[in-house]
């Protein structure tokens, strides 16, 4: 009996057995098959956008626009989810309102990129499109938004603008009759640089003039390797009443960032006339996050590391004196690839102390990274922020928001959590009252609007 019993034991081990290896193999071919998919999905998804931007190429020389046969007039929204809380924020109900009427992006995972502001004591709502498509609405009706025509087209003139995924328009920032957008500009052929032009607000037309230049540009072909035109930077921010903040990036040239003679890889302060420039910080990488505090005198920002290693930094008291916040020099990420040369590893080092090398340490580093975006505060006291994330990994909290809590001195963070939204947090904006948060979503082109709710 115990012999029919030890038989039936191992008769019921080696089944069990066989059925793991089976589910590990059968899982293993089916991740395999999901990826490919997913590969081939990204590879049509690329081919459409070449054919539409050699429609846009072709009757760009015409006069017009792809856009305006989408839509002439309007970009329509559609109300999709309707005060739906979250349960990780109770006290806020989330909406959406969904668009097919954009047509560029800003990476290969999203199906439209914009980018919003507050204007006309928030009553209105200012879209901007990757590709320069300006219009507005009203906050009581995000589902139709008037398109606003405007001069881009004469001033932007290099194709890469329109039908890459990787340049475009990086920020908009609406300054009480005032409007600022900053973008890639092209300086001479292979050359980049980043831009600000600017205009009176007007729903009828924007007639643009340009506002700021770096002093230089980047070109495609140098020794530092990969070239990443995303890697911009590019938000503004109002400093003080003389003054904007503008934050760019390194091109992958690293130690452009490190050269206070240069103006990649800084947080710049530029005069409200475009003539005078400051470097506020240096050090950084790719700033795609920036908020000032009038209240408190500090700003924080947000940038993308290497692999591992998105940042928020905090400067306290900015105009004391410029402070390094140490890329390339250190950095808690590390490289792409292994197999750098001496040169670029010698100029990138990245050391995972920044105090010991003399810069300032990150109040919170992300790792492995979740393509860190726009910071927004929560409440009055600014020691509780909204940190949005693109990315493509959820099991790296990509593809959603981050909420932390800073200590009454914000010298460090003392809670943290994540929400999923399956969607890249492109662009984010808050109400003065902290009541509204409005979030632009690009993988789907999605506009989400998060309402805080009385609590009884």
């Amino acid at each position: 009996m115990k012999t029919f019993k030890k038989y039936i034991y191992q008769i019921l081990i080696i089944f069990l057995m066989v059925l793991l290896i089976s589910g590990y193999i059968l899982n293993k071919k089916s991740s395999a098959s999901k990826k490919n998919e997913i590969s081939n999905i990204l590879k049509q998804l690329n081919t459409r956008n070449i054919q539409i931007a050699k429609i846009q190429k072709n009757l760009f020389k015409d006069g017009k626009n792809i856009n305006d046969i989408i839509n002439k007039n309007e970009i329509q929204f559609k109300k999709i989810l309707s005060d739906e809380f979250l349960k990780e924020f109770e006290t806020y109900s989330l909406s959406k309102y969904k668009t097919n009427d954009i047509l560029f992006n800003g990476n290969r995972g999203a199906i439209g990129t914009g980018f919003i502001d507050f204007y006309n004591n928030e009553k209105n709502l200012f879209l901007a499109t990757y590709d320069g498509i300006f219009a507005y609405a009203k906050l009581d009706n995000l589902e139709r938004f008037k398109k606003i025509k405007s001069n881009i087209n004469t001033l932007i003139n290099y194709e890469k603008f329109y039908f890459h995924d990787q340049y475009g328009i990086k920020d908009v920032f609406i300054d009480k009759d005032n409007l600022y957008v900053s973008y890639i500009g092209k300086r001479k052929e292979n050359c980049y640089d980043l831009k600000i032009i600017t205009t009176k607000l007007n729903e009828e037309y924007l007639n643009f003039q340009n506002f700021y230049q770096t002093l230089n540009c980047v070109s495609v072909d140098n020794s530092h390797g990969f070239y990443p035109a995303q890697g911009a930077g590019g938000r503004i921010v109002k400093f003080d009443e003389m003054n904007l903040l503008f934050t760019t990036g390194d091109f992958r040239n690293r130690p452009l960032a490190q050269n206070p003679q240069s103006d990649f890889g800084k947080i710049l302060s530029i005069s409200i006339t475009g003539e005078d420039t400051k470097v506020v910080s240096l050090g950084h990488r790719n700033p795609q996050g920036l908020y000032y505090s009038k209240k408190n005198n500090f700003i924080i920002s947000t940038e993308h590391g290497p692999k591992g290693g998105d940042e928020i930094n905090i400067n306290h008291n900015p105009s004391s004196n410029i402070r390094n916040f140490g890329w390339p020099i250190s950095s808690y990420g590390e490289h792409y690839y292994k197999n750098y040369s001496e040169k670029i590893l010698s100029e990138a080092p990245l050391k995972k102390s920044h105090k010991k090398y003399g810069f300032e340490e990150p109040l919170k580093y992300f790792d492995p990274s979740i393509g860190i975006s726009q910071i927004i505060p929560l409440n009055e006291d600014e020691t509780e922020f909204l940190v949005g994330a693109m990315g493509n990994e959820i099991k790296d909290q990509d593809l959603g928001i981050h909420y932390i809590k800073l200590d009454e001195k914000r010298e460090k963070v003392i809670k943290s959590k994540y929400t999923l939204l399956n969607e890249r947090v492109r662009d984010m904006i808050i109400s003065l009252d902290k009541k509204i948060i409005i979030i632009f979503l690009e993988t789907s082109s999605t506009l989400a609007v998060l309402k805080k709710q009385t609590i009884n």
